[in-house]
């Protein structure tokens, strides 16, 4: 459980790394929490110091007998589990003498925020990009950072991206090349776990039928996490894969081929071993079809295959082909028929 000291010394910038990184974890688990820090912030501007170590409890009392209101009942208490660290208070935080109520209460905000953030006004909606099957789009973030969005993908953007943690939500697949700022952690938050930059280039995939998320690293460090607070912490280099399953299970694969990971973003699909129901749900994402088998067995091939051709048409001749089957297409319906059926 991290306490109040612990929160200033992140703001002073006297945390060790470690401490660093898991307060912005916490920090990064709730968006309002970013804007109560930053509330710290500025009051820390304004004081410069503390004068002893504080009671948040009962600065936490003092800040709503000054609202002239009590706490809503059963309101939770926001807790970090990560080891704490007894290190006393920097010296020039025991000794000075200015507005130590304000920096109470604004410690009292950040750690008990979850209280009292009912009384602010909801935030504005997030900024949404979304490409639609068979399409592909590019994108710059505001703080310079690139985006290449996968076919049938979403990317959701708060208004206020650019903040103490710069977050985005993600359903579908996109390569991200981040401006790496060490004091502003880039998380990429999905159905099944959470992706932090560290310095790098990076592919991530999370169609939500997959029900897993995959990350592949290009260039840099990433840190992978799942949904659950427990889930452990993968930590990812160049060539790197990770993966989180729905169940929370994780695996690692090193030296993974890059051309192989990224060639979507060259406009090319590629597919090394991979069951037929992956290739058939890529291949309907990015030519817009809905593919049938008319034969249910087929379900268990697995396929090395590329598609670099635009064509719809061309893409599932090649595909026929290779599984030994003619295909009929109305539209957007494709069927795979074995070659000697009368459907």
């Amino acid at each position: 459980m991290i306490e109040e000291s612990d929160l200033l010394r992140f703001v002073e910038g006297e945390c060790s790394p470690a401490e660093a990184a898991a307060i912005q974890a916490w920090i990064a688990a709730a968006p309002a929490r970013g804007e109560l820090l930053d509330e710290l912030r500025a009051v820390w501007r304004l004081t410069g110091d503390v004068t002893r170590p504080w009671d948040v409890g009962a600065a936490r009392s003092r800040l709503l007998r000054a609202r002239r209101g009590t706490a809503p009942p059963g309101a939770p208490t926001l807790q970090l589990h990560a080891q704490a660290t007894d290190r006393p208070l920097p010296r020039r935080w025991r000794t000075a003498t200015v507005w130590p109520a304000r920096i109470a209460a604004a410690v009292a905000l950040l750690v008990a925020g979850a209280a009292l953030w009912s009384h602010r006004s909801p935030p504005a909606p997030p900024r949404e990009y979304a490409t639609a099957p068979g399409q592909r789009a590019a994108l710059t973030l505001p703080d310079g950072s690139r985006v290449l969005l996968s076919v049938g993908t979403r990317l959701l953007v708060p208004r206020d991206y650019g903040g103490v943690v710069r977050s985005v939500e993600l359903e579908g697949e996109a390569y991200f090349v981040v401006r790496h700022d060490p004091a502003r952690p880039f998380l990429v938050r999905t159905a099944h776990g959470t992706t932090e930059d560290l310095g790098t280039e990076f592919d991530v995939r999370a169609y939500r039928e997959e029900r897993s998320l995959q990350v592949v690293v290009a260039a840099g460090r990433v840190a992978l996490r799942g949904k659950a607070a427990a889930d452990s912490v993968l930590m990812l280099r160049p060539r790197e894969r990770g993966v989180i399953e729905s169940s929370g299970s994780a695996t690692i694969t090193t030296r993974v081929s890059l051309q192989h990971y990224l060639a979507w973003t060259r406009g090319t699909l590629r597919f090394d071993d991979a069951p037929l129901s992956s290739v058939l749900g890529q291949l309907e994402r990015w030519y817009d079809l809905d593919i049938q088998l008319a034969d249910p067995s087929l379900a268990a091939e697995r396929l090395t295959i590329s598609f670099t051709t635009e064509s719809a048409d061309e893409a599932v001749t090649a595909l026929a082909k290779v599984l030994g089957v003619r295909f009929t297409r109305a539209d957007r319906a494709v069927r795979l028929v074995p070659v000697h059926s009368r459907q």
